[in-house]
């Protein structure tokens, strides 16, 4: 009797032992498995991780292209940086919703695709419009230094017809002259003789200038006290000075050369030896110029 206790306790003590050994294989079995299970999850969490982070930097570099669609880039790239953000707090044993993310991360980038494909497309526009602009801009910088080339050349020329289109006098010659009894004026180079200065001088020809009624203005200086002989009235000059004129006449030119023949009458008794300029001027211009000393 007391045998077979003996041996139903021995019986219970292996089947226990074999049940502890069983309990220890399957935990640590178990804990294998878990630790498989995690380290995949981890790997598949961090591939996650990486792979949004990608997705960000090429979505900053679309943002830098300065399209039309940067609004809507900003917003999809804060998107994904909020969703990076909740996988990296996210624990390794959460497998469900790691799948669950890994399937909105499919999406985001089917989305993706779409948006960087108009993105680029409009980058490629922007591209040609600005390549296009900036051969509108050569040919116009070119058009206008063709323009003010022409502009300066126009205004040279002007200034050279002008100039070109100037009278002129030639053979200018001044005479001083003495009234005789019988009223006849004869040549005289003595003051105190003289009543009178006579100017001879021709306008050349000039085939460019315009035709027309033209002023001609003489003008007589005594050159020791800088006063105008016999004054008629002043004359405003181009220059923006202004004189005073001895005699005044007009002339009809045709662009062909033309005689002028002035006298200016004077009282001989205020006419003082000496050096006398005569100035002539066609309109407001100086044109010839020419003297006479009287004793």
């Amino acid at each position: 009797m007391e045998e077979n206790k003996k041996s139903n306790s021995k019986a219970i003590v292996i089947v226990l032992a074999v049940l502890l050994v069983a309990a220890l294989a399957y935990t640590f079995y178990n804990m294998n498995e878990h630790k498989k299970l995690t380290d995949a999850i981890t790997v598949e969490k961090e591939e996650i991780e990486l792979n949004l982070d990608n997705m960000i930097v090429k979505y900053e570099d679309a943002i830098g292209q300065n399209t039309s669609l940067s609004n809507e880039l900003v917003f999809e790239r804060d998107r994904i940086i909020a969703l990076r953000d909740s996988i990296k707090g996210l624990k390794s044993t959460n497998l469900s919703l790691i799948f669950r993310y890994k399937k909105e991360i499919s999406k985001l980038e089917e989305n993706n695709k779409k948006l960087f494909l108009l993105n680029e497309t409009l980058t490629s526009e922007n591209k040609t419009l600005t390549k296009n602009l900036d051969s509108a801009r050569v040919n116009i910088s070119r058009q206008l230094a063709v323009n003010d080339t022409l502009s300066m050349n126009n205004q040279y020329l002007t200034e050279k017809v002008a100039i070109g289109s100037m009278l002129k006098v030639n053979s200018a010659n001044v005479l001083g002259m003495r009234e005789k009894t019988n009223g006849k004026l004869v040549e005289t180079s003595r003051a105190r003789n003289t009543d009178a200065f006579r100017i001879n001088f021709t306008v050349a020809k000039n085939e460019i200038s315009e035709q027309g009624e033209r002023a001609v203005y003489i003008q007589i200086v005594d050159v020791t006290t800088g006063e105008t002989v016999a004054s008629k009235g002043s004359l405003a000059l181009a220059d923006g000075k202004e004189i005073n004129y001895s005699d005044a006449t007009t002339i009809n030119y045709l662009n062909e050369a033309i005689d002028v023949v002035s006298l200016v009458e004077v009282d001989r008794d205020i006419i003082e030896r000496g050096l006398y300029a005569v100035n002539i001027f066609v309109e407001n211009r100086i044109v010839g110029v020419t003297q006479i000393t009287l004793k």
